[in-house]
């Protein structure tokens, strides 16, 4: 279990920035694991989209995944979800996650490409 989040200021690039929306701690008794939620926003703070990281493993996400991603429609084409995921993985690194676990469905294309 988490024992405390870690500062996410840092995850930004020339492009987009992740915002802490919040963080969640885990619940075991549901199988849920701790997780950051992010806004996925542009350099002037235009909300893109979402993403989380959820720490740790457990049965569950080899299902859910560690990681998951939403863009709002008028913001698609510009692989935002997969610079947000490059963003995420330098948290999991800080959490000492050996490994992230990424999946989709197999009818969602875009989401596929990110994969």
């Amino acid at each position: 279990m988490v024992e405390k989040f870690l500062s996410t200021d840092y995850l930004k690039s020339e492009e987009i920035r992740l915002v802490l929306e919040k963080a969640a701690p885990g619940d075991p008794k549901r199988g849920w694991v701790p997780a950051y939620h992010f806004a996925i926003c542009d350099p002037a703070g235009q909300k893109m989209g979402v993403c989380d990281l959820r720490l740790g493993h457990n049965e569950k996400l080899y299902y859910g995944g560690n990681i998951g991603y939403r863009v709002e429609e008028p913001f698609r084409g510009h692989h935002y979800a997969a610079k947000a995921c490059r963003l995420l993985f330098m948290l999991a690194k800080e959490h000492e996650m050996e490994y992230v676990i990424i999946t989709c469905n197999p009818d969602n294309i875009p989401s596929r490409k990110t994969c």
